[in-house]
């Protein structure tokens, strides 16, 4: 095993450690208050008689002399004077009546006295109250202050000034009961009693409430109740604090906890009332894993416990006192005999438990191993479960009996227990809900009573020849809760052996501890922690791969626990164990950290961290990064450079605690994580790429597509993100220096001015990793925590640029400056022009409309051309941009003899988009890059309006337009402004002119005014209920449109149809919708709808029954259901109701001659439409899942080519579903949602292209999961 190199902050206190010295015992009150202990005259067992109130029961009998004065005193001490919320000293009252005084009398040569003890009203014994000068018997009785259990007696005669022995004898009566103490002076034998208070401390790495206590009672639990009690009393306590938890402490009080509990016991190390415990760091069943792994593990915690307290442990805890034997019963996974691994470490002895480890031998005395002279620390289980459990006087009665043995001068009885149960915390505060009141009330007997009570820092009582017992051999096993001579939960250690064989989530388990048979390789925890151990070994000795020791050792934390005998795996345990593999990752960049590859910068999918799936790693000289497919995230940074080599990203061994798998959680946020739109968790493909000296990764997911790149010699990795219109949020969290924060837990904010930069730094090793944002244009949004993990949330839209630093930068300067990284972000400017998403030619329009990554503007229009089957159609320079500029989405009107060209091409084919470089630009005048071919495919649309959420007039020329006053009462930010409906044979298109801030509106339609067969009434609809009653006359909805526009990501629209008060059909997937939430069409801002009429009607495509109307209104309403109600502006305006009532709405003759089919009147601005012969019908189901059926009809004299295609928004092929010669007729075609190569596609809308004779007609279709 290979030695930790130190960190930084803790050369110069290692330097100066010494062993501390035992300090000094306890001051009593007596002490305090001017008296010297002359003598224990005795003392007497507690709590055995069942009737004895404990006000009667006598506990010791002590001689003092007065510092000043010399005049001899004793102290007379009882069980309990005061209340002590102690169940069993509230028991043992209670059984004796209560009663309501104690009388006491003392006698003794030339003494004779008595005095009555009486309860007072808050539940103390009292002395009666005299008057001065009263010289009745009993009169002299007084009381110290601290010392709220026993009474003084001033003497006339001093015992020990004369050469006689001097006899005392003392009675107490309590209702029929009584007691007494016979003694003299010099005392028969020596009556002493010796101690040790031992409080483990164990938590893992994280957010943890037992140092000040739960919240429901802070002042009553946790960790620091014991702490303060030792240090009111100076009652030297053993504390044992496990590694992670010393971490976890010091994160708590560089992080705004107002108490450093760390400070605080070495405050206590140098008062003299603390001493330490080690143990292993992490706290892994010890057996079960290699020496070396044991060796490290007690190493680091011993080394930590010097530096961070001041004090060389001697004694250790064995984690759970699990202590197996490689051979023998009980043996099943045991690796390692762990008696060897403690004294190469300083440490003397360990504690152990009397019932099962050193059953047979005195549990009072300290025993030797036989091999290794190890000293073995009885654990009392019976002093301990006293205190533990509410039993104070039966702790206390254990040591009055070793003090009148006449041999208490050789025995130590040992409390040692779980800090969380005298704490009173998780589970204990129900289990041991009297732990801390009672250890309280023991600790001040431990004070009061220190003149024959004496307690001990355990590393001292090692060194006390007078503790030594025997030298023997201990037995297997553990305590007997979790399996005793069993072993580790009983059966052979059925605990190990049921976990070590158990295969995680994370690596293609099925839940129950099997392998799925899904993918993963199936190793179970068994498997990867020697997996982890020997990759570890065979690492070269660096920070990096010191790291990855503290990563598998933390996470073999409490190793294979259950809940309880026979129960499953705790769910916790499955947290830490299923990221031991994490380990593999730290082990392979050590490799790369000792410049062992002998390629300098690459990028390539690898299963680095042995779980069976792959992840991207992408390398320089000084950077080396590892990405998981979920969520697209770098988890893992590495760096190195002159002299250095370190970690920047991840804190593996921080708590997982609300994930088993390789996802973020509140501890672990991977960089560059996209949370809003939340794809943290989702699946992105990585495309590694490498060239030129230069490596990239990218990453895409739906809208989002991020490209990381590394030059060689560069320590930052370059970022661009492409997300569309809606701004996305991403966070990135940075644990600079891992092994350095596990000791000093300590970062410093980086942040410039002008926030162009931000990030931390760890200040012992001059490590920053940062964000430079510059002039890429993101923009900071906040900061974020976990443990050992702090870093920051960017936000931005269309595309946009940063940098990711990570190495050795300078202190901050003044206003936050550091140079190195100042020159990165004055360098980092917007140099991406925009590049073409998507693009769409609108034949009835003659428009060809392009969406870019980010707002465009149209340059030269003579550098895009059209691609298709016969050839290449270039824009002419009469091409103009409908509406304004730059846009997400540019609208280009080609002139008619373009337009004529590009036709021409359609019935040869498809068509695809071109662009030479230059032909738009972004709004700093960035170019586009050259797009060549094969180009963008171009979807083919039918609709005679563009249907984008423009509401442009040329478009909507010769619609029939409903205006809306001004009249919004959510002011000009939620207006509607107009209603426009206007048709063709296939579609009814209507607009919502206008804009909704953080709000949504509603259309609601009537297909059929008059009939009465729709809705009036929706306040119980399924499906955006808003309260809406309708009472405008004959107005009865069969539709309605609802648009979510809140100017996010989550912002959206559907269709659906009313089939009854309470229920929908989504009929969403029929139509063509589009709206404009972030208002990027300025005035033109809207929702437009192209809907079919066999949607409508059912009557086949361009069918209207005879006469056809449609009657319509919308409003505004406010969100989220069920609260959100119509209201603010509708249209047409009410007449006298008040929203959600509805009294208004707006008639439309369809088929005015009553033919059966639209009247063409407002279709006169698009070119007339000759028939095509053909008909592509609406499929069945939709929306559907798994599969639907595409009716399509062809006439015609003879059969014909025919292409029928899925293609997606893009305007990609997914599908090609007939591609041949078919006769004329009806025909039918299933689509199963999947692509050309098998795959499912994702759900999403999806467009059927039928292409005949150079006619070609389009149709969506609505997959959904």
């Amino acid at each position: 095993m290979r030695a930790r190199p130190w960190p930084l902050a803790l050369y110069a206190a290692l330097a100066l450690i010494l062993a501390v010295p035992a300090g000094a015992a306890p001051v009593s009150p007596a002490q305090t208050s001017g008296l010297v202990l002359l003598g224990v005259l005795g003392v007497d067992r507690v709590g055995e008689d069942t009737g004895l109130a404990p006000s009667a029961d006598l506990l010791a009998l002590e001689l003092y002399r007065q510092e000043s004065g010399a005049r001899a005193v004793l102290r007379l001490s009882f069980l309990a004077l005061a209340p002590q919320g102690v169940p069993s000293l509230m028991a043992a009252e209670a059984a004796a009546g209560r009663p309501g005084e104690t009388v006491v009398s003392v006698r003794a040569p030339g003494l004779e006295v008595t005095t009555a003890l009486r309860r007072a009203d808050d539940g103390r014994w009292v002395l009666p109250v005299v008057a001065n000068g009263d010289k009745r018997s009993g009169a002299a009785w007084y009381t110290v202050p601290g010392d709220p259990d026993a009474i003084y007696l001033p003497l006339d005669v001093d015992p020990a000034q004369g050469g006689d022995p001097w006899p005392v004898s003392v009675r107490t009566a309590a209702g029929t009961a009584g007691d007494a103490i016979d003694a003299a002076w010099p005392a028969e034998k020596a009556y002493e009693a010796h101690c040790a208070l031992v409080l483990h401390g164990n938590q893992g790495l994280g957010y943890t409430d037992v140092l000040h206590g739960r919240g429901d009672d802070p002042e009553g639990s946790g960790f620091d109740e014991a702490l303060q009690v030792h240090q009111g009393t100076a009652v030297p306590g053993n504390f044992h604090m496990s590694g992670t938890l010393m971490t976890a402490a010091e994160w708590a009080a560089r992080n705004g906890d107002p108490v450093d509990f760390n400070a605080w016991l070495a405050a206590g190390v140098t008062a003299g009332w603390a001493g330490m415990v080690t143990s292993a760091y992490g706290q892994h069943i010890m057996p079960f894993v290699n020496h070396e792994m044991n060796d490290w593990a007690v190493s680091i915690e011993s080394d930590m416990i010097a530096a961070r307290y001041g004090y060389t442990p001697r004694v250790g805890w064995v984690p759970e006192r699990v202590w197996l034997n490689t051979a023998g019963y009980p043996s099943a996974g045991v690796n390692d005999w762990i008696a060897d691994n403690w004294q190469p470490h300083g440490v003397w002895g360990v504690i152990l438990d009397d019932d099962v480890h050193l059953t047979g031998h005195d549990n009072h005395r300290i025993h030797r191993e036989g091999n290794t002279n190890l000293a073995l620390v009885p654990r009392d289980r019976t002093f301990t479960g006293n205190i533990v459990g509410g039993n104070g006087q039966g702790a206390l009665n254990i040591l009055t009996g070793l003090a009148g043995s006449g041999v208490g001068q050789y025995r130590l009885a040992v409390a040692a227990e779980d800090w969380e149960a005298i704490g009173e915390m998780g589970g204990w505060a129900t289990i041991t809900p009297n732990a801390k009141e009672t250890y309280d009330w023991f600790v001040g007997k431990c004070q009061t009573e220190s003149a024959w009570l004496h307690t001990w820092k355990l590393a001292d009582a090692l060194a006390n020849p007078d503790f030594t017992g025997d030298t023997i051999s201990v037995a297997p096993g553990t305590y007997n809760e979790i399996g005793g001579s069993g072993g580790y939960g009983g059966g052979n250690n059925g605990w190990y052996t049921h976990w070590a064989g158990w295969v995680p989530y994370a690596n293609g388990g099925n839940g129950s501890g099997a392998c799925a048979g899904a993918g993963g390789n199936c190793k179970n925890y068994g498997t990867l922690w020697n997996d982890a151990f020997n990759a570890l070994m065979a690492a070269p000795d660096n920070n990096v791969s010191q790291a990855g020791w503290y990563v598998l050792m933390t996470n073999l934390h409490e190793t294979a626990w259950h809940d309880g005998m026979g129960g499953p795996i705790s769910g916790w345990q499955h947290k830490y164990s299923a990221h031991i593999k994490n380990a593999m990752v730290y082990a392979e960049a050590a490799h790369w950290a000792a410049g062992e590859y002998a390629v300098a910068t690459n990028a390539y999918l690898a299963d680095i961290d042995n779980d069976g799936y792959q992840e991207a790693v992408l390398h320089n000289d000084r950077l080396f990064a590892v990405f998981e497919g979920n969520g697209g995230r770098l988890v893992n940074l590495f760096v190195r450079g002159p002299g250095y080599n370190d970690t920047a990203i991840g804190v593996d061994n921080a708590y997982w605690s609300d994930t088993e798998g390789d996802y973020n959680d509140a501890n672990h946020v991977g960089a560059f994580s996209d949370v809003s739109p939340d794809y943290q968790h989702t699946g992105y493909a990585m495309v590694p790429a490498v060239g030129g000296g230069s490596a990239s990764l990218t990453l895409t997911h739906a809208e989002v597509t991020k490209t990381l790149s590394l030059a060689a010699g560069e320590p930052f990795c370059a970022v661009t993100y492409s997300v569309g219109s809606a701004t996305h949020w991403i966070k990135s969290g940075f644990s600079p220096s891992l092994v350095d924060l596990v000791w000093n837990a300590e970062l410093q904010r980086v942040w410039a001015g002008d926030a162009s930069y931000m990030g931390f730094r760890n200040p012992n090793t001059g490590l920053v990793t940062a964000l430079v944002l510059g002039d890429g244009g993101a923009t900071h949004q906040g900061e974020i925590s976990g443990t050992l993990m702090r870093g920051d949330e960017i936000r931005g839209s269309g595309v946009f640029q940063c940098l990711l630093y990570a190495g050795l930068a300078s202190a901050p300067g003044v206003g936050g400056e550091i140079a190195e990284l100042r020159a990165l972000a004055d360098d980092l400017q917007d140099t991406i022009g925009p590049s073409a998403q998507n693009a769409a030619w609108y034949p009835q329009t003659d428009r060809l409309v392009i969406a870019f990554d980010q707002p465009a503007s149209l340059a030269l229009a003579v550098g895009l051309t059209l691609a298709g089957t016969g050839g290449e159609v270039g824009l002419g320079a009469g091409t103009t941009v409908v509406g304004s500029q730059p846009s997400l989405s540019l609208t280009l009107a080609v002139d008619p003899a373009t337009a004529a060209l590009i036709e021409a091409q359609v019935a040869l084919g498809a068509l695809s988009l071109r662009m030479a470089a230059g032909s738009v630009t972004d709004a700093a005048l960035n170019g586009n890059g050259a797009l060549v071919a094969p180009g963008l495919p171009v979807a083919i649309l039918g609709t005679s309006v563009v249907i984008d959420g423009r509401v442009e007039a040329g478009e909507w020329a010769g619609a029939q337009v409903l205006d809306d006053a001004n009249d919004s009462a959510w002011t000009a930010a939620n207006e509607i402004d107009r209603l426009l409906v206007k048709w063709d044979a296939e579609y009814l298109y209507v607009a919502i002119d206008g804009q909704v801030s953080g709000n949504s509106w509603l259309l609601y339609l009537d297909v059929n005014p008059g009939s009465g067969l729709g809705q009036t009434n929706l306040a119980a609809i399924n499906a955006w209920e808003r309260g809406a009653a309708f009472t405008a006359p004959g107005f009865a909805p069969d539709f309605q449109y609802g648009c979510y526009q809140h100017q996010s990501q989550f912002d959206g629209d559907g269709f659906w149809q009313l089939l009854s008060p309470t229920t929908t059909q989504d009929r969403g997937g029929e139509i063509a919708s589009a709206f404009d939430s972030f208002h990027t069409f300025g005035s033109q801002s809207g929702s437009e709808l192209a809907i079919p009429w066999h949607t409508l009607y059912g009557l086949g495509a361009g069918m209207v029954p005879a006469g056809a109307q449609v009657s319509l209104v919308a409003s505004v309403c406010w969100d989220p259901e069920p609260a959100g109600v119509l209201g603010g502006d509708s249209a047409p305006s009410n007449l006298a109701a008040a929203l959600p009532v509805v009294d208004n709405a707006w008639a439309v003759v369809v088929d005015g001659n009553g033919d059966g089919v639209p009247d063409g009147t407002w279709v006169a601005s698009a070119p007339p439409t000759a028939s095509t012969g053909i008909r592509l019908l609406p499929n069945q189901p939709n929306p559907f899942n798994p599969a639907t059926i595409v009716h399509f009809a062809i006439d015609g004299d003879g059969a014909t080519d025919v292409s029928l295609a899925v293609f997606d928004l893009g305007g990609r092929l997914v599908r090609t579903l007939a591609d041949g010669s078919l006769e004329p007729g009806l025909h039918r075609r299933t689509w199963d949602g999947r692509d050309a190569r098998g795959r499912a596609v994702a759900a999403g809308t999806y467009f059927a292209r039928l292409s005949v004779r150079g006619q070609v007609v389009t149709r969506p279709l609505s997959l959904v999961k």
